[in-house]
């Protein structure tokens, strides 16, 4: 090397002399005087190094015979090599402590050094040395390139890459890959987003002090079916009258309560709910009307939530687990505008608004005598129907967005979308506990998410995905016996739907969805299959040929 100094020694071996000397030899030994002890301790390793110090300086000696009298010692000053070993080493160690991820490659893509060079995937692994192989060839440094790879568990990383060129003789020897994951960044972000969103949605909303937490914005969806349900919500919520809200479990009933409340003219007053199916009978009818003092052992004076409610709403959830009784006596009360507590012979009025709420439809209800039906006439002034979940459409892809939104701030995740296969499989399930369902799977899925952005199938709970691939299976399969139908956990209606909704759809793709050739097809009548395709939720499926009408 260019820097390093070196020196020569010349020693006569009869008189122990130094016979000439140069460079940094010179320092330690001139002609004519004794040789030093270093010299004569090079003579016992003839051909081979020997390292000393000197005056804090680091030599290596190097000592080979002219002639049985005649010796000659090289000698170099090391000392700038150690300098650079140890500057090495504490380089090393630092970039071992860097954040970021460092990778060096020669031109012929060889790996030289790294420090925590993330376990890419073979084909993402390749592209990034394909792309540090053009930086040999353009000798330009390329900075902060955003990158997405997968590495080998599949975890999405974000990064920003910068690609350095080192340049020796105007020839590139090696290239530089310098990470900076941004994993760590982006749920710093999402959290922030989080209390912001907090802090929007506080101002946004302003709800008064009534026990409830939603309004009309709060129902999520586009479709033109809970677009429509919620106009006609918006339209009741003006007239106080009576309203029967009926929807399967989980559609999101008491969201509906609560946005007629806060729309009508009385928002500012009490919003007051129970589930009438987890409260004992005659619990609940001392909840609704009170009680006096003296009833039943520890009775006190108290208002029943009919009085509470004042001039509010008193929502009554399940409302078709009441019993006839109780349902003759909310009858009187609704229809007289007074109650009369527990034990007490006074009528109080009452001026609350109710709102009533059931899973099943009420004709049915009153056919098998679980619903009176001069109760019927008097809580469904209005009925509310709320579309289930499968019904909606692209509507529960929306809805998973704002379910992965929501989750994203509580769990600090940063989840942008759902992979195809997981919107396929959410739009073709038939998602029996509707919304609540949809937000249990999503809020499950979390705990099986590390860094990525896509939900996939495999984030999803284990019970939801075997739930799916037996639907599947009986859809593909048709059972070759009742054991076996039951074995699979099938029920017969809802296989032979299946079945019929797979035969009727096949048949109008063949027909390009012309109602009557589909019909005559299938040897049923037009108004039959009418009637078949609106039970099954099959729909018309429109496409556009672009290059036909180009």
């Amino acid at each position: 090397m260019k820097n390093l100094k070196i020196g020569l020694i010349f020693a006569d071996l009869k008189t122990n002399k130094c016979i000439k000397s140069t460079g940094v030899a010179a320092l330690f030994c001139k002609s004519g005087e004794i040789i030093p002890c270093f010299v004569v301790e090079s003579i016992e390793k003839i051909n081979r190094e020997l390292l000393i110090t000197l005056d804090d300086r680091n030599y290596m000696l190097f000592s080979s015979k002219l002639n049985d009298d005649q010796l000659i010692v090289a000698m170099v000053d090391i000392t700038p090599l150690d300098k650079m070993s140890l500057e090495n080493e504490i380089m090393k160690k630092a970039i071992g402590y860097v954040q970021d991820a460092v990778y060096a490659i020669d031109k012929d893509g060889n790996e030289i050094f790294h420090n925590k060079i993330e376990r890419f995937i073979p084909v993402y692994k390749e592209k990034l040395i394909r792309e540090m192989k053009q930086v040999f060839i353009d000798k330009v440094e390329i900075p902060n390139l955003y990158n997405v790879y997968l590495n080998k568990e599949h975890k999405e990383i974000h990064m920003l890459s910068t690609f350095v060129p080192v340049i020796n003789q105007n020839e590139v020897k090696a290239v530089l890959l310098i990470n900076r994951y941004l994993n760590r960044v982006l749920e710093t972000l999402t959290k922030a987003q989080n209390l912001q969103y907090r802090e929007s949605v506080y101002k946004r909303k302003k709800l008064p002090n009534n026990n409830t937490s939603y309004t009309f914005d709060d129902i999520i969806g586009e479709s033109y079916i809970i677009n429509a349900t919620k106009e006609s919500a918006i339209r009741s919520s003006k007239n106080n009258v009576p309203i029967l809200i009926q929807g399967e479990t989980g559609t999101g009933k008491e969201l509906f309560a609560q946005s007629i409340h806060n729309h009508s003219d009385n928002a500012k007053e009490p919003f007051l709910a129970v589930n009438c199916a987890t409260i004992p009978e005659t619990l609940l009818e001392s909840i609704l009307f009170g009680t006096t003092k003296g009833i039943y052992t520890g009775a006190e004076n108290k208002w029943g939530l009919m009085e509470q409610a004042g001039e509010g709403t008193l929502f009554l959830d399940e409302i078709n687990s009441m019993s006839s009784e109780l349902q003759a006596k909310l009858l009187r009360a609704i229809q007289e505008r007074k109650i009369r507590r527990l034990g007490d012979s006074k009528e109080m009025p009452i001026k609350c608004r109710l709102i009533s709420s059931t899973n099943q439809p009420p004709e049915k209800l009153i056919d098998e005598g679980k619903m009176r039906e001069d109760f019927f006439y008097r809580i469904a002034a209005f009925i509310l129907v709320i579309p289930p979940l499968r019904e909606r459409g692209n509507d529960i892809i929306v809805i998973s967005k704002h379910f992965i939104n929501k989750f994203n701030r509580i769990y600090g995740k940063f989840v942008t979308k759902l992979s195809p296969s997981v919107e396929k499989m959410f739009l073709n399930h038939k998602w029996p506990g509707n919304i609540r369902e949809l937000e249990y799977v999503i809020e499950s899925s979390y705990s099986f998410i590390d860094e990525g952005t896509t939900l996939t199938e495999n984030n999803l709970p284990e019970h939801f995905r075997k739930k799916i691939n037996r639907r599947n299976s009986r859809i593909n399969t048709i059972p070759n016996s009742y054991e076996e139908l039951i074995a699979e956990g099938g029920i017969l209606p809802e296989t032979l739907n299946e079945f019929e909704k797979k035969i009727i759809e096949k048949a109008l793709m063949k027909n390009k969805f012309n109602i009557t050739k589909t019909a005559k097809m299938l040897g049923i009548k037009r108004q039959n299959l009418q009637s078949r395709m609106k039970k099954l939720s099959i729909k018309k499926i429109v496409t556009f040929d672009y290059k036909k009408n180009k």
